[in-house]
């Protein structure tokens, strides 16, 4: 039977290994929670108790079936983040990962340390030197870890994922995670020989000085290509204005020309009248008035930007031939980033185009059909193709105006990526077909 007071040394330091590594990797997304903060400290409680009982349980068991309640307490604890936090498996992964690294950093640091000052208990598991120790070492790490993570981790993890890079981006962390076990565990010595090793924890403490490098590299750049993303639709944005502001010129210009020709069509239509040609006036009035520049504005829906967009695009098609049928019925407060649908729209719309240009069919039209309906916006764009579609190995469409990958199509699913919705190519029976569901958010 223990005494009370080894009790309390194992969950004392069951907690303190425990809770502040929780608090930070919850911190990383408070703004993601799956549930309201009384019930994810209920739930930390909860783990906490868990993981207090498996550390007494440790001290109960052989040396070779600690291993195995280790993974059963490491299970728990990734099932509960998984299901407290709602964010993307990928960035999920990569927090716990690089969490779980720099908690194995701490734990061998501070049995190290406890071996240099406090010899004669640093060979006992779960004593009280070793938890005051390990205190003293999170306040080294974890104090500026956590202004760390408050600076530039929190903002990143808030931040959409542009890219699907996060499915690839937690095998970093893992990477070193698995050093960090084949090293502990893989040798002849026991992991608690190897953390009395002063060689071997500074060993282990440039691994996570590299490992941790290698991470603020990957917050540096995603931070990057979220700039860069930014611009992008700063300049998709200010290239919308420029359309509106071209078609607008085009309608002064066309304006300008027929109230200067109007006095010539004014004489002819005065020698008519006078000289009593009356069919003939009928007949150039009529004419006039069909040559006269179409002053209306066309709308095709309610949405302000994608409505631009037809117009513009409806006119593009007119001028080369193409048949621009649209069936529209798209709401103005659409509930998706303006930026985001015109980047999406624009670029299926010119891709549209631009293949319709390339036929040599005389029968050449673009149908767009769009309608929301469920909370969800409904998108198809189809268009003549007659010729072959070019993919790579990895299937995705190359370009048919340049080498390489198409830009546009990849660009508009990264969209609907973003607004974890679905995108589909199709291309059969003489036509090439683009269809986007996108959920909305009108919250």
């Amino acid at each position: 039977m223990f005494p009370c007071y080894r009790i309390v040394e194992i969950i004392l330091y069951s907690l303190i290994n425990f809770i502040p590594f929780l608090v930070l990797a919850l911190y990383a997304f408070y703004g993601s929670l799956r549930f309201p903060k009384p019930i994810t400290l209920f739930l930390v409680v909860i783990l906490s108790l868990l993981q207090a009982g498996c550390g007494f349980l440790a001290t109960l068991l052989l040396p070779e079936e600690k291993g195995m309640l280790n993974v059963l307490s490491t299970s728990v604890y990734f099932l509960f983040y998984f299901i407290a936090v709602k964010a993307h498996l990928g960035k999920v992964l990569f927090t716990l990962l690089m969490l779980s690294n720099i908690a194995n950093l701490v734990v061998v640091l501070s049995k190290c340390a406890e071996g240099l000052i406090f010899p004669e208990t640093a060979a006992q598991p779960y004593r009280w030197s070793f938890s005051v120790v390990m205190l003293a070492m999170e306040c080294i790490f974890l104090i500026p870890l956590y202004f760390y993570i408050r600076r530039f981790f929190t903002e990143m993890m808030k931040k959409e994922e542009k890219l699907s890079v996060w499915r690839y981006l937690w095998a970093i962390p893992a990477t070193f995670y698995l050093i960090w076990s084949y090293h502990l565990y893989g040798g002849t010595q026991s992991a608690l020989e190897q953390s009395l090793n002063p060689a071997n924890a500074f060993f282990l403490l440039c691994i996570n000085l590299g490992a941790f490098l290698v991470y603020h590299i990957v917050v540096c750049l995603m931070d990057e290509y979220d700039k860069n993303f930014a611009l992008k639709a700063k300049n998709a944005q200010l290239a919308l204005q420029k359309l509106q502001y071209e078609n607008m010129k085009n309608k002064i210009s066309e304006t300008r020309q027929a109230r200067h020709d109007l006095h010539h069509h004014i004489a002819v239509l005065s020698g008519y009248l006078h000289d009593g040609r009356l069919e003939e006036l009928e007949s150039y009035l009529a004419g006039y008035l069909n040559s006269m520049p179409d002053d209306s504005s066309i709308v095709f829906c309610q949405n302000y930007e994608v409505n631009l967009l037809l117009c513009y695009f409806s006119q593009q098609a007119k001028e080369r031939q193409v048949d621009f049928l649209v069936h529209a019925d798209i709401p103005e407060n659409l509930g998706v980033d303006e930026v985001d649908i015109s980047v999406l729209l624009g670029n299926l719309l010119e891709n549209a185009l631009d293949a319709c240009i390339l036929e040599e069919n005389i029968h050449k039209k673009i149908v767009v059909r769009g309608q929301t309906k469920n909370n969800t916006l409904f998108l198809t764009i189809d268009n003549t193709f007659h010729g072959k579609v070019k993919k790579d190995k990895n299937g995705r469409y190359l370009s048919s105006k340049h080498e390489g990958e198409g830009i546009g199509i990849e660009s508009a699913k990264q969209i609907v990526l973003c607004y974890h919705g679905i995108f589909q190519v199709d291309c059969e029976d003489g036509l090439f077909c683009v269809s986007v569901m996108l959920p909305l958010d009108r919250d």
